[in-house]
């Protein structure tokens, strides 16, 4: 089986909208919040935009940890901290996945974000690394 987690991780890192796609199924869902919104986008289409806007167009140089994934069956749970330079300045986020994964790919996909703020990855100190 294709480890369609993996796919959307290195997707994300390595900013590539089509690897983004490759990791969904066509009729998935993804659910967004962060401290000021709330989205619900339906298909990978739809999908690929939110993230490709998220995650591909307003940093520049963006790094992550990835600090926990836990497995359960067809659950799949993300815990990571993004940092990246933004108008000069050293910006983090810390986002929790929760993913629903069938053979076919990633069928839905909630994210909670707190929302990028100007700081330093604390999380990745606080955990000691992990992965």
């Amino acid at each position: 089986m294709n480890d369609h987690i993996t796919t959307l991780l290195g997707a994300l890192e390595s900013r590539d909208p089509q690897a983004i796609r490759s990791a969904y199924t066509s009729q998935a869902r993804l659910i967004t919040m962060t401290p000021n919104t709330f989205n619900t986008d339906e298909g990978v289409e739809a999908i690929a935009t939110r993230l490709e806007e998220w995650f591909l167009s307003w940093e520049e140089q963006p790094g992550f940890s990835f600090l926990s994934t836990i497995r359960d069956g067809n659950r799949t749970f993300v815990e990571f901290e993004r940092t990246s330079t933004y108008d000069g300045a050293q910006w983090v986020v810390r986002q929790a996945h929760v993913m629903d994964v069938a053979p076919e790919g990633i069928r839905e996909h909630r994210i909670y974000c707190c929302g990028p703020r100007q700081g330093e990855p604390d999380l990745a100190a606080a955990y000691g690394g992990a992965r």
